[in-house]
């Protein structure tokens, strides 16, 4: 038996699965249940007797006996099965693998043989397309050029009508440039109401048409040529500039008025007259100007306007200290240094961002007035010197002068007449305009009052004290 088990284990270790399959089915299905049978009948016998147990003992060599003789003549064979089983086993794998190897080394051959077939096709492939799309591009290139070439015929045939129209149209042109240009002055003097100005270009309700408002400087000036309600402000002051200017020549350089005087007093009375003359000018250039629509430009020319005004006023001043203290140089020159100043003030505030508003309007007549207070101080300072009535007498003709610049500030302060009959005097009439003519005669005045203080400059002066 352990043979038996013997040879079964060596079996296993030699042979491969199959043979080992073969002889695993031998010993489970035949051996063991035989086996199996003798124990089941052996378990049967209970009684212990001797003649039993010899019985029994003589069943058990006899079937161990026939065990033996049964696993001797199986062995050889199991061997040869066995042995059959792993020859059989290796030839079969032997033979697989050479099959495989074949299999294998065929496909690989094929599978070079369909690369480079494949290779090939896409080189081909590859310089076809690109003839293909080379010659499609060269055509599109083509017919680009051939249509570049028709738009450069058509151009050429469009350009030569065009100019034979322009040139047609040329003729027509000019004949209606007139016209045309007719045309755009009017529609630039159109005139607008009070009530259609922007805020800021409000500054007399009681003017109730004839604004301008211009997009160009040159608009402005153009607008010389026609009425509007600033062409009495512009002409006062511009006849008046071109009558002062004239005047000042003449009595610089012809007049016998200043023949024998000093060259300093020439000095002065050409300092009055230029203030006078930039006065004016400043006033028309600011009233022409005053129609643009740039509030930037409206702005700064109305400063303009004031430092004019700051200007003549320091200049009149100036022409009654200088001859009021003569021969006082100390004296003179403290009230002209002082008036002076003054005057650099009335150029810096007119331009203040507050001093061209409406609200402030009151400010800027009290501090022209205060300006031209200025030459009260000298006043009373020749009153204590020569007495009242000699120094009124002396004084007297510039009360013509005096009297004009403040009927003017009633006159324009109040804004009569137009105050009082609203749009009747829109253009022609309103209270700038009488300002203006008042401003004129204040000159004017005032020139003839200083030709008297010429005559009276060493009495008068202090010269013989």
């Amino acid at each position: 038996m352990e043979k038996l088990i013997y040879v079964n284990k060596d079996s296993k270790g030699d042979c491969d699965k199959l043979a080992a399959i073969d002889i695993e089915n031998f010993v489970q299905n035949r051996l063991w249940p035989l086996l199996h049978k003798f124990k089941q009948q052996l378990s049967t016998f209970d009684d212990p007797s001797i003649a039993l147990q010899e019985y029994t003992l003589s069943k058990i060599h006899n079937a161990y006996a026939e065990l033996e003789r049964f696993d001797i003549s199986i062995r050889p064979m199991v061997d040869e099965a066995i042995a059959a089983s792993i020859q059989s086993a290796q030839q079969h794998r032997q033979a697989m693998a050479v099959s495989f190897v074949q299999a294998l080394d065929q496909a690989m051959l094929d599978l070079n043989e369909k690369f480079r077939e494949l290779e090939a096709m896409s080189d081909g492939y590859i310089e076809k397309k690109m003839e293909d799309t080379i010659d499609a591009t060269m055509r599109q290139i083509e017919e680009v050029d051939s249509r570049i070439a028709a738009a450069f015929d058509r151009a050429f045939a469009v350009r030569q009508r065009v100019g034979d129209k322009i040139t047609a149209v040329a003729g027509i042109a000019s004949g209606r440039m007139d016209s045309v240009k007719k045309a755009v002055a009017d529609e630039a003097r159109r005139l607008l109401k009070y009530d259609e100005l922007p805020i800021e270009w409000r500054n007399n309700a009681h003017i109730l048409t004839g604004y301008r408002f211009l997009p160009t400087p040159s608009a402005c000036w153009h607008s010389l040529t026609y009425m509007h309600n600033e062409t009495g402000n512009i002409y006062t002051h511009l006849l008046g500039f071109f009558f002062f200017l004239g005047l000042g020549i003449y009595e610089l350089f012809y007049s016998t008025s200043l023949a024998s005087v000093p060259n300093f007093d020439r000095l002065i009375f050409a300092v009055f007259f230029l203030a006078a003359c930039k006065c004016l000018m400043c006033s028309t250039v600011w009233h022409t100007l005053s129609g643009i629509n740039d509030y930037d430009i409206f702005k700064r020319m109305a400063c303009l306007d004031y430092v004019g005004i700051s200007v003549l006023i320091s200049a009149s001043v100036v022409l009654l200290e200088y001859y009021g203290f003569y021969c006082n140089d100390v004296w003179r020159n403290t009230y002209i240094a002082g008036t002076s100043i003054l005057s650099l003030l009335g150029i810096y505030m007119p331009f203040s961002e507050w001093f061209n508003q409406n609200e402030f309007k009151w400010l800027r007549i009290t501090f022209f007035i205060t300006l031209a207070a200025s030459g009260v101080l000298p006043i009373l300072h020749l009153v204590s010197i020569h007495g009242a009535m000699h120094t009124l007498n002396w004084l007297s003709p510039l009360l013509y002068s005096i009297s004009s610049y403040l009927l003017g500030v009633v006159v324009y302060g109040n804004q009569f007449p137009e105050a009082v009959w609203p749009g009747k005097f829109d253009h022609i009439g309103h209270s700038h305009q009488f300002w203006h003519l008042f401003v004129c005669g204040g000159i004017w005045f005032h020139y003839v009052a200083a030709l008297g203080f010429v005559q009276e400059r060493e009495t008068f002066g202090l010269c013989l004290i």
